[in-house]
């Protein structure tokens, strides 16, 4: 054991770490009703490390200890009583509050590989029949402890680790020329100072036991990890081949498993602010072509979002391709035409997106249309390039006041910065929140012919910086081209 591992635990255990603000939201609202529904409460933060973790640390620090460990976050919770769970709502820090840009983003996709781990964990012990499930579940969520205490207090050192892995240099190397010790190292000596379960640190793969247990949330680890950066790569074939080996199952199976895991975590997951590998294993289609009216744009379908190819090892020195925007048709046409035929809207519609994606550099793009009945604001195009929540399933009634019903009443556009933030914020309905860069966006009314049809949308990313000046004046340029030509 290193000293310097013992500086870094004693530097990262100084504060808590940050919670993600759905979670904070969803916990004060359900401790306002008058009735607690504990499971409810129980899976908003066992969704959450940051609270996860300090609903542990609390129970470890308590006089009274329980006969048996606890490590299911459903028992925990009324162990510590509601007081307890409503003061950490206040006081614990906000991920989105706390953490901007390249760290903030760290974090959440930290976070996201920790939440996919614990589900895959989870399925992996059903699978084999285990009882205790929700231990595997806790100590996967929190296996990475250390890069998650790393993105919150050390972002720059967590970064230059990041990037060496990124550039296929081995996790463990990367980490000793960063910091001279392992993360793995890390997380064991965090657990053992926050007292939490012995799992955690079993399953670091340091020592030489190499049971069921800590193995499947070794592998629930790397299976998130390597299946976060892409589907179709070779390390994510081996981590397959080893949960077939594991399952006793055939490879095919165990892919197939794997799939309906990965899709049932972004059910459980869609609301928080996390990337969802999920939406890679879907394919996107192209819409067959249609007239330029509004009432074709109407008719049209609900988008499919095209996001950028999985990358593959080599991929790492190349520039990503281009993502191109489109949909897929809700309704079968009776007559389809030839699929080398571009449809002119759908053209103009992905060119301005794409040029706000390529050429201003914002991260996601996305035209949102107004339902026929004008009652809803749904997205039809998008462009976006990250594995990050995605703009695909946006949605906003249009039934009350809000900051986009307004936009919609004249044509004009607004950039929320922080100048304004304060004013526009909370005009902004919360299921919108979720799904937007509350640090900055662009946004513009599209009008035809006089008509309000919808608007375009565009930010850095879900936690990435805010809009510049320059991207927002070269944003309502490209619209304002884009809105001319389709009113011709």
């Amino acid at each position: 054991m290193t000293q310097s591992v013992q500086e870094w635990t004693r530097t990262l255990s100084s504060e808590p770490l940050p919670v993600m603000q759905r979670t904070l939201t969803g916990v004060r609202d359900l401790l306002r009703k008058s009735s607690v529904n504990h499971n409810r409460l129980s899976e908003i933060i066992s969704r959450d490390p940051g609270f996860s973790l300090h609903v542990l640390q609390r129970l470890s620090s308590m006089p009274n200890q329980p006969k048996e460990p606890v490590t299911k976050i459903s028992l925990a919770v009324p162990l510590l009583g509601m007081e307890v769970i409503e003061q950490a709502s206040r006081t614990l820090p906000s991920l989105e509050e706390k953490l901007k840009g390249p760290p903030r983003r760290g974090l959440i996709d930290c976070y996201s590989r920790a939440t996919h781990a614990a589900i895959y964990a989870r399925e992996i012990a059903k699978m084999r029949g285990w009882q205790e499930i929700d231990t595997l579940y806790t100590a996967a969520l929190l296996h990475d402890l250390g890069e998650m205490a790393l993105w919150s207090m050390a972002a720059d050192r967590m970064r230059a680790v990041h990037e060496k892995i990124v550039n296929e240099t081995a996790r463990d190397n990367a980490s000793r020329e960063i910091l001279g010790f392992t993360l793995e190292e890390l997380s064991v000596q965090l657990s053992l100072k926050w007292r939490l379960p012995e799992l955690i640190g079993e399953s670091q793969g340091i020592s030489d036991s190499y049971q069921p247990r800590p193995l499947t949330v070794m592998l629930a680890s790397t299976l998130a990890s390597d299946c976060s950066l892409g589907w179709r790569r070779a390390r994510t074939d081996d981590d397959i081949e080893l949960l077939a080996e594991f399952l006793e199952i055939p490879q095919d199976s165990a892919t197939a498993h794997l799939h309906r895991i990965a899709a049932k975590a972004a059910r459980e997951l869609h609301r928080l602010p996390l990337p969802l590998p999920a939406f890679y294993l879907i394919p996107s289609d192209s819409a067959p072509p249609n007239s330029k009216t509004e009432e074709a744009m109407q008719a049209q379908s609900a988008v499919a979002p095209t996001k950028r190819d999985e990358p593959s090892p080599t991929d790492a020195q190349q520039p990503p391709p281009k993502p191109v925007a489109t949909e897929t048709p809700a309704v079968a046409a009776p007559e389809q035409p030839p699929k080398n035929r571009v449809n002119p809207l759908q053209q103009l519609l992905s060119s301005a997106l794409q040029q706000m994606h390529e050429e201003l550099g914002l991260s996601r793009a996305m035209f949102a249309m107004l339902s026929p009945d004008k009652t809803a604001l749904k997205a039809r195009f998008v462009v976006e390039s990250e594995q990050q929540l995605s703009l695909k399933g946006f949605v906003l009634s249009m039934t009350k006041p809000s900051l986009f019903k307004a936009l919609l009443n004249k044509p004009q556009a607004i950039s929320l910065n922080k100048a304004n933030a304060e004013k526009y914020l909370p005009m902004i309905p919360q299921s919108a929140l979720e799904q937007m860069n509350n640090s900055g966006f662009v946004t513009m009314s599209v009008f035809i012919h006089g008509k309000a049809v919808g608007l375009f949308y565009a930010d850095n990313g879900i936690s990435g910086p805010g809009v510049t000046r320059q991207q927002y004046d070269n944003f309502k340029a490209i619209c304002q081209k884009t809105i001319q030509v389709i009113g011709s």
